[in-house]
């Protein structure tokens, strides 16, 4: 049973650590489909450009190939739809992937991503109507409720001019030389009044979308799947060292008939490596599944892809060397403390070392304990350290997981409730057509809608948001850390996020160079705001005329969650409601992966538990049956055993807890400053009760299931110390 559990738990470790090959199985399937659909290395949102302009763009130099089309987001009754509009033949920028039926061939028709819009079905979109003639996607756009069709339609229902979006692939892609041609192309379509709408997108070295997060992610599922695999190592310590020193006697007669130490040594840690191989052919298979399945769950989730089956060598190696390396070093101490033991003390099969030989334990008898049973639970503690150590140990380890988890999760349920809390708005509208389409005549000019700028931009090749409002708004407030707000006086000023600004060395009274779509821009800092994100926030008339618009906006806020607008361009509204209802869905994803990991810790550290005191229990076979032969009942013998468990239990709570809290500390100040926010550490102190009462309630379980393993032992072979 003992082998069992190590394999099991062992197993299962290695399995949670299989999680880090997730960004290996999901790179090969995205650069398989970037190469099928030819993805571009730099995309760049712009104003309408025409044919001319973009026939400019080819003679760029370091632009190997460039294509035009255009997009826009439209909002439906049940959602909003992003319409793209290419040139179908021919296209060798991301080619569209038909999955059935044909790709459109007339503007009346579109092609539907996956999931989307039934073949046959006409979609109504704006004053066009679109006849879907197939299903299918593209990297760029998967993962995404898609429309494909003719520029002619797109142009049409986006109301643009002309094409707004740039797609480029470079003779080398490395990130100068992207960055070198964005510039080129921002000069070129300059020329004729024209600008970026949207800061350009870079995908240097074959990178594709989504890999940063993916790697993020699966590294801090890998490092919970580490502490899975710490624990079940203590597990393999405990499991080998007993069946060890069940072989002493053994190990004794061939000490006694001559055997060199050495060849004894090394038969006794095969134990622990068959246990361990036994466990890499269960648990390595399990972690590529693992790892096959999440990376599909985030793939088809995100990007629309299914991978094939795949797994990282790398990992696998690794685990299993990891592994090995772990047993043959957990197994070594067991091995040579039983070819040192006296032999008539290895020939006895009795315990050489009585209680009350260390300092500590003639320390530990004057102590007072309150009755027999707990003066002998105390006693047998200390006279087994390491096996105490390791219940503790094990303890700690899956009530840390169990903190850790809860907390992220309390964490990035409080990070989205903060980074909501500045907005007081009821809706918020997005222009679906690229660059700053909307005037101030698209408003009613109540004090219950306003005018706003959201763009991308970067400051020290970090990516920001950039807003753009009134001074006097009153659909965003955040309190003030340091400095002031905006001001109404014209100037360049910039109010940052706080987080961002501590970790970038950005002080009140300090200029800065911000990367906008149209350029670099410089500001002067006047205040920080505890927004919980990364952003820069501008006087909207500022902000405007240095995108090259004055005057133009792209998003409207509104008091009112149905707004009246007057204009034609497409638009796509958000209230707040669904706002924080995608909050939720995502924290459910993040729950349901997260949760999976922590069950396998928490199952880890419940079974080495089981089998350390699985291990007390032989080690204590004549104890046990001498105090039953005394008249002792099974429920003696189960308080015995919760006396020794409980206090070891509260150890473990207590460290774990803390193992928790820092863990938790560690885990999102990493991410803080990996990614220059403020997200907050918010522990999940309503879960301490679960978390408390649940582990006593487990070893109150255990003391039980104990006893009654002990009673079931026959009495008189075991006095007699017979097997």
């Amino acid at each position: 049973m003992r082998i069992v559990a190590s394999v099991f738990a062992l197993s299962l470790a290695i399995g949670a650590v299989g999680v880090m090959a997730i960004p290996a199985v999901a790179r090969q399937p995205l650069r398989d489909v970037a190469v099928r659909d030819g993805l571009a290395d730099l995309v760049i949102s712009t104003t309408a450009l025409d044919s001319a302009q973009v026939a400019a763009l080819a003679t760029i130099r370091g632009v190997a190939l460039v294509e035009a089309s255009t997009s826009a987001v439209v909002e439906l009754g049940d959602g909003d739809v992003t319409v793209v509009g290419m040139q179908l033949v021919d296209q060798q920028i991301d080619r569209l992937h038909v999955i059935d039926g044909r790709p459109p061939a007339t503007d009346r028709e579109a092609l539907a991503s996956p999931g989307f819009r039934a073949i046959g079905e006409t979609v109504t979109v704006g004053v066009t109507s679109l006849r879907i003639v197939g299903h299918g996607d593209t990297l760029w756009f998967g993962g995404t409720d898609t429309l494909y069709t003719t520029t002619q339609s797109a142009l049409a229902i986006s109301g643009s001019e002309g094409p707004d979006r740039i797609a480029i692939v470079a003779k080398v892609d490395t990130a100068a030389s992207l960055h070198s041609i964005a510039d080129e192309v921002r000069d070129v379509i300059g020329r004729q009044g024209d600008t970026f709408a949207s800061f350009p997108f870079f995908l240097p070295g074959e990178r594709t979308p989504i890999e940063d997060d993916i790697e993020q992610i699966s590294t801090l599922i890998g490092l919970l799947g580490m502490v899975a695999g710490i624990v079940a190592l203590v597990l393999l310590a405990s499991t080998t060292s007993t069946l060890i020193a069940e072989r002493s006697r053994e190990t004794a007669v061939m000490r006694a008939l001559g055997s060199p130490s050495r060849p004894l040594r090394r038969r006794l840690r095969r134990i622990a490596l068959g246990i361990t191989a036994t466990a890499l052919v269960i648990g390595l298979p399990l972690g590529v599944l693992i790892a096959n399945v999440i990376a599909r769950l985030v793939l088809d989730e995100f990007v629309g892809i299914t991978p094939k089956f795949g797994f990282s060598i790398v990992v696998v190696a690794g685990s299993a060397a990891g592994a090995l390396l772990g047993a043959r070093l957990v197994s070594a101490r067991a091995a040579r403390r039983v070819t040192k033991l006296p032999l008539a003390e290895a020939l006895r099969d009795r315990e050489g070392a009585p209680f009350g030989r260390r300092f500590s334990d003639r320390l530990l008898a004057r102590m007072p304990t309150g009755g027999l049973l707990s003066r002998v639970a105390l006693r047998s503690s200390a006279h087994r350290r390491t096996r105490a150590v390791a219940v503790v140990a094990q303890i700690a380890a899956g009530v840390g997981a169990l903190l850790v988890i809860t907390s992220l999760t309390t964490s990035v349920n409080g990070f989205n409730d903060a980074t909501r809390a500045p907005w007081r708005w009821a809706s918020m509208t997005t222009a679906g057509q690229n660059g700053l389409p909307f005037d101030s005549g698209v408003i009613d000019g109540t004090s219950r809608q306003e005018l706003a700028i959201r763009v991308d931009g970067q400051v020290s090749d970090l990516d920001l948001d950039i807003f753009g409002f009134s001074p006097d708004t009153t659909m965003f407030f955040s309190p003030i850390r340091d400095g002031s707000w905006l001001s109404s006086s014209g100037a360049p000023e910039a109010v940052l996020s706080a987080g961002f600004a501590s970790r970038s060395d950005i002080n009140v009274g300090d200029t800065i160079d911000v990367d906008l779509p149209s350029g670099i821009v410089r500001y002067k800092v006047v205040g920080t705001v505890d927004d919980h994100g990364r952003a820069v926030y501008l006087d909207v008339a500022v902000l405007a005329a240095d995108l090259g618009v004055p005057g133009r906006y792209n998003m409207v806020l509104s008091a009112d969650e149905t707004p009246t607008l007057r204009t034609s361009v497409p638009v796509s509204t958000q209230t707040m409601e669904q706002l924080a209802q995608q909050g939720e869905d995502d924290r459910a994803s993040f729950v349901l992966i997260f949760g999976a990991i922590a069950a396998i810790v928490a199952a880890v550290a419940a079974l080495a538990v089981v089998s350390t005191m699985s291990v007390n229990l032989y080690e204590r076979r004549h104890e046990f049956a001498a105090v039953q032969a005394i008249g002792a009942r099974r429920r003696t013998v189960r308080g015995l055993i919760a006396r020794e468990l409980f206090p070891l239990g509260l150890v473990g709570i207590g460290l774990g807890l803390g193992a928790g809290y820092l863990g938790t500390k560690g885990i999102i100040g990493s991410f803080e400053a990996s990614n220059s926010v403020d997200i907050g550490t918010v522990f999940a102190t309503s879960s301490l009760p679960a978390i408390v009462s649940g582990t006593l309630l487990g070893l109150l379980v255990l003391a039980t299931m104990a006893a009654r393993s002990a009673g079931r032992r026959p009495i008189a072979p075991t006095l007699r110390g017979s097997t």
